[in-house]
């Protein structure tokens, strides 16, 4: 059962430890911004992120968690939009760490609380089954968000796809849907699979 309580444990901290490389990322960035105006604004933004997340943990309020991200989100946007400049990997990195951290916390909320010292032998290896699956979907979607779009602007650059075109809109715009439904639909799919065996 001790391995039932350092499986908890983990997936409990597994969303800060997400949480606190992706606002260390976004402040180191922040840092770097050589224009005071702009570096005070978007730290008061950066602040507001801490205060909405503090806010959401006191009062166990998703919305407000939300808020939180999206700010952040908001203030790393803002920063390379408008005075850092954009960088692809980077950028598409930090979109993939945000979708994780979610991801990884809905997966603790749902998983945690099922590791408790009641349950059979059995039942932890289905449950340590069904969060193995889990965590190789995150994974792929992960690999998917980053690699997709890289692959879709190599093909533009090669000139498979003009970069201007609609069909590379379509293509992203594809990559960034066959993700979304990877993480969204593959649960239902195996509960069917496994319903019907």
């Amino acid at each position: 059962m001790a391995a039932s309580r350092l499986t908890a444990l983990a997936l409990r901290s597994a969303p800060a430890t997400l949480l606190v490389l992706l606002e260390a990322w976004v402040a180191w960035d922040l840092a770097s911004i050589p224009d005071r105006r702009w570096s005070v604004g978007l730290f008061l933004l950066f602040l507001s992120n801490l205060g909405f997340l503090a806010l959401g943990r006191v009062i166990h309020r998703p919305w407000a968690r939300s808020i939180g991200l999206v700010i952040l989100g908001s203030a790393y946007v803002i920063a390379h939009a408008s005075v850092l400049g954009i960088e692809l990997v980077p950028a598409l990195a930090v979109v993939s760490l945000v979708i994780a951290q979610v991801e990884v916390r809905i997966l603790a909320e749902r998983f945690a609380p099922l590791f408790i010292e009641t349950i059979t032998p059995a039942q932890q290896k289905q449950i340590g089954r069904a969060l193995f699956r889990a965590i190789v979907r995150l994974i792929i979607a992960s690999i998917l968000s980053v690699a997709l779009p890289l692959l879709a602007a190599d093909l533009a650059i090669a000139g498979i796809f003009p970069v201007t075109t609609i069909p590379t809109a379509l293509l992203l715009s594809a990559g960034l849907v066959a993700v979304v439904l990877i993480i969204a639909l593959l649960p239902t799919l195996e509960a069917r699979t496994e319903g019907k065996g």
